[in-house]
């Protein structure tokens, strides 16, 4: 019996809550998984799943394996890719970490390009939430920096400058007018991201505001929707709304004005070898970057 072959099945019934699901994604017999998941618990010496007539369950024992064995599956699958690339095309999956608005409004802007160049590449995005420490199963983590990151577990990158600015619809600024003066935001309707409506703000300047609206959101689509639809005056960075702004869906107001300055970066494990798809999405990404600006 092969050890990968039986990890690999054990993973997949996990996944798929069955013997007979795992068996379809496997293209074999459930009566071939069962066997496989047999001697697996055979040779470990502990039970890893408990069967009725209804469901599969993991034991206690059974949830590590799956977390340990799913992180060692991948990393033997990318030794596989990497060694194959050294001749071939580069290939594999990478993994990228980042949060909903991250990954929605910057980062899948530049995947089209790169996997047309790259085919046997593929990509999961992986969505985080604000201030998430990453998993060293993650090839990429984009975020602000992290302090507790800065550590022997990762290395980082600059990526780009994050200064936030105001903006507000063609429709707002006719309805409402467009502030002069950074003194007179908190006479207009703020789009708040977060869970309140109210939101202190230290600009750049020095100076501290207390903003406050009638909508917020945790939901970056909402919240750029909001703003299209002249709901308000939204804070966020130039590079989330791109598009918008070459539709004129949005202007910048108070041009001058910025808030929330912070580096995003590019996290990855510190491995004794990076992958080759790392590192070329790295510098991919990058490019298109300096190119923008």
């Amino acid at each position: 019996m092969d050890w990968i072959q039986s990890v690999q099945s054990y993973i997949r019934v996990v996944d798929e809550g069955s013997f007979n699901g795992a068996a379809r994604t496997l293209n074999t017999t459930s009566s071939a998984i069962s066997k496989r998941i047999h001697w697996l618990e055979e040779r470990i010496g502990v039970q890893l799943l408990k069967r009725t007539t209804r469901s599969v369950l993991q034991t206690e024992a059974g949830a590590l394996f799956y977390e340990r064995a799913k992180v060692q599956l991948d990393g033997w699958q990318s030794i596989v890719d990497e060694t194959r690339s050294v001749s071939q095309n580069p290939a594999g999956l990478l993994k990228i970490g980042a949060t909903l608005a991250v990954g929605s409004k910057f980062l899948v802007q530049h995947l089209h390009d790169f996997l047309q160049m790259y085919p046997d590449i593929r990509i999961q995005l992986i969505t985080t939430t604000p201030g998430q420490l990453p998993t060293l199963s993650l090839d990429l983590f984009i975020s602000r920096e992290i302090e507790q990151l800065n550590s022997l577990s990762f290395k980082a990158t600059a990526l780009f400058e994050h200064r936030a600015g105001f903006y507000a619809s063609p429709g707002y600024i006719a309805q409402f007018g467009e502030p002069k003066d950074f003194r007179e935001l908190p006479q207009h309707n703020m789009l708040v991201w977060g869970e309140r409506t109210q939101k202190e703000l230290t600009l750049t300047n020095g100076h501290k505001l207390h903003l406050s609206g009638n909508f917020a959101t945790t939901n970056p689509e909402a919240l750029f929707y909001a703003a299209k639809s002249g709901m308000g005056v939204l804070l966020t960075n130039d590079v989330m709304i791109k598009e918008d702004l070459k539709l004129g869906a949005l202007q910048r107001i108070l041009p001058d004005i910025t808030a929330d300055e912070a580096t995003v970066y590019a996290y990855y494990p510190k491995l004794d070898y990076q992958h080759t798809r790392t590192k070329l999405f790295l510098d991919y990404l990058k490019e298109r970057l300096s190119n923008q600006q």
